[in-house]
């Protein structure tokens, strides 16, 4: 296989991906759980954050056909339920008051705000508001195009290229919390809570957008 073939895998696997990641407007969301965590703690969430995104992108890509065929899943099922939940988690974020953060702001001192988050670094931050059922089909559909029927090892390298793409993602995110932090700080609270809720309702929204594509090709409809 020729340089410019996997040039190409590359770049249209990241262009493909980077939207629906949305590393970017996703990191203003995962701040909102990381404010009121100390430089170490945040540093601590983060990595873990970044080891889970990497494992649940590389593992879709090694194991996701296994996975689907072992619980009989479609991919427009996972869709479905992955929007309705991305919804779910949406509206809780959107729910949140300014007066809940400060009480949590307030259990910091004696570890309760980072047991809390540490919880949910898994669920719901890392799936499926960093990554998700979109970003899995995305992954999926990448794999399908990257296939080359009875070359197992060309298929081999064009799976390689694509979790480097997923690896990439998962540094733009790193990159972007870790050193985004000065940049949120001056917006202010109010600026920073503007944002959350705004990015929020986008979530919502791609929540719905992905549970309505899933209904569609369940039910051979032409909606979108």
């Amino acid at each position: 296989m020729s340089l410019s073939n996997l040039l190409i895998i590359f770049s249209s696997s990241f262009m493909a991906l980077f939207p629906v990641i949305n590393p970017l407007g996703n990191g203003f969301v995962v701040n909102g759980f990381f404010t009121d965590l100390d430089p170490q703690q945040r540093k601590a969430a983060i990595q873990k954050l970044t080891l889970n995104f990497i494992m649940i992108g590389v593992g879709t890509l090694v194991i996701g056909h296994l996975f689907l065929l072992i619980f009989g899943l479609a991919i427009p099922v996972i869709q479905l339920g992955g929007g309705m939940l991305i919804c779910k988690t949406a509206m809780e974020l959107l729910g949140d008051s300014g007066s809940s953060d400060k009480e949590e702001a307030s259990k910091n001192v004696d570890g309760f705000r980072w047991k809390n988050i540490e919880q949910k670094i898994f669920y719901p931050i890392t799936f499926p508001i960093s990554i998700g059922p979109g970003s899995i089909s995305v992954i999926f559909t990448l794999m399908a195009s990257a296939s080359v029927k009875g070359k197992l090892l060309q298929t081999g390298i064009n799976y390689l290229v694509i979790a480097l793409v997923i690896i990439c993602m998962a540094a733009i995110f790193y990159v972007f919390l870790s050193q985004g932090q000065r940049f949120i700080q001056r917006l202010g609270p109010v600026g920073n809570q503007i944002i959350n809720k705004l990015v929020a309702f986008f979530t919502f929204c791609i929540g719905i957008q992905i549970s309505v594509t899933g209904i569609s090709q369940i039910f051979h409809l032409n909606i979108l």
